[in-house]
């Protein structure tokens, strides 16, 4: 049997008519596939977080309208303003699940957040939150402020002992020094005790650029500039771009 014999009988029959299949097709619906896929997703990412980004400028805007609407109602003292005690649940104090608490500033690192009244995971991701069970703002003791390392606390990285921290509320407007920054394991909680000193503790994920869980936390403890138990009723400053760029 001659081998043009062999080699014949061993090719795949085909229907009469049928052209070879071209396996070089196939790959390229397969590679154009999964672009499509991934600029799908990086779609989705993008607009995820526009509609994130919105949602911090209009907590933002209304907590200012709150705000304006407190002074109004008691301009005289800011003692006469109710505020939540650490014991209430600051909830209640939200005319709607949607407004803020507080609105947190840093200028030096670009940073204006508003501060919602729990650490659920909706709050975490359209700004930041307070941590239940620490101070409530601008009322004295510990209050204790988190927020994700990768979204509104990444600029944290930045911070350095002596910038200055704001931080708006009903209470009216107070400003902290930063007095110190640490790197702490997720079951050390003793940062967020009382404190004799009017503080605000920033409280991130560590370190900033972790891919997955990370394992640590960061810490940042300011403690108040004005004399312990007052809290300005100024006018609020002008604000500060998110991205940093002043």
């Amino acid at each position: 049997m001659k081998w043009s014999t062999l080699k014949s009988s061993r090719e795949p029959r085909r229907p009469n008519g049928a052209k070879p299949i071209d396996r070089r097709s196939g790959w390229v619906i397969v590679e154009l596939g999964f672009w499509g896929v991934g600029i799908a997703l990086i779609a989705i990412y993008f607009l995820a977080s526009i509609s994130l980004e919105n949602q911090r400028s209009q907590g933002i805007e209304l907590f200012s309208q709150a705000r304006a609407a407190s002074m109004a109602d008691e301009p005289a003292s800011i003692h006469e303003t109710p505020v939540a005690s650490p014991s209430t649940s600051l909830s209640d104090t939200a005319a709607t699940a949607s407004l803020p608490i507080a609105v947190l500033r840093i200028d030096r690192v670009g940073l204006e957040v508003p501060v919602f009244s729990d650490i659920s995971e909706l709050n975490l991701n359209r700004g930041a939150g307070w941590v239940p069970g620490t101070a409530a703002p601008n009322t004295g003791g510990n209050m204790a402020v988190a927020a994700h390392r990768d979204q509104y606390f990444r600029s944290l990285k930045d911070i350095q002992v002596g910038d200055i921290l704001e931080l708006e509320s009903l209470a009216g407007f107070g400003e902290y020094r930063v007095s110190s920054l640490a790197i702490v394991d997720p079951d050390e909680v003793s940062v967020l005790d009382p404190t004799q000193l009017p503080t605000v503790t920033l409280v991130t994920c560590y370190p900033f650029y972790f891919i997955g869980n990370a394992p640590q936390r960061y810490i940042v403890q300011a403690v108040a500039v004005d004399p312990p138990g007052k809290a300005s009723n100024k006018a609020v400053p002008s604000t500060v771009s998110q991205s940093g760029d002043k």
